[in-house]
């Protein structure tokens, strides 16, 4: 088996090749640029993706009785706005989540960190 001992990048380069037993790899990137002058027209501009409301009437017939807030946010986002206070008598809390978005809007009521009530109004 032949050894070859190579002295200086260049000699390294073109004298130099793997023996048999050997594997050399080569990466190269490329980048383009383009530039626009004039004459040159701009590339056409993509245009933005108009963002999904998630409040759809789809969306909330996911929901249902004894959901969980984190399951509620996991199809609607977190609330637009929230409201807790304590239930009288019977003890523990209710939370309403408010979602709205245009003329869409949903409102989720938990006892207990549980849905118990849901209701939303779908506009174009």
């Amino acid at each position: 088996m032949k050894t070859y001992i190579c002295i200086g990048l260049a000699a390294l380069l073109t004298a130099c090749g793997p023996s048999s037993n050997e594997t050399t790899t080569t990466q190269t990137t490329t980048t383009k640029t383009t530039t626009t002058g004039p004459g040159t027209a701009p590339a056409d501009p993509v245009p933005p993706v108009a963002p999904v409301s998630p409040l759809t009437q789809a969306n909330l017939d996911r929901v249902h009785t004894d959901m969980s807030p984190a399951e509620v946010q996991a199809i609607f986002g977190p609330p637009t706005s929230s409201d807790s206070k304590p239930i009288p008598i019977v003890g523990g809390t209710e939370t309403t989540y408010s979602y709205a978005n245009g003329s869409s809007a949903v409102t989720i009521i938990f006892k207990n960190n549980l849905v118990k009530e849901k209701s939303g109004t779908f506009g174009p």
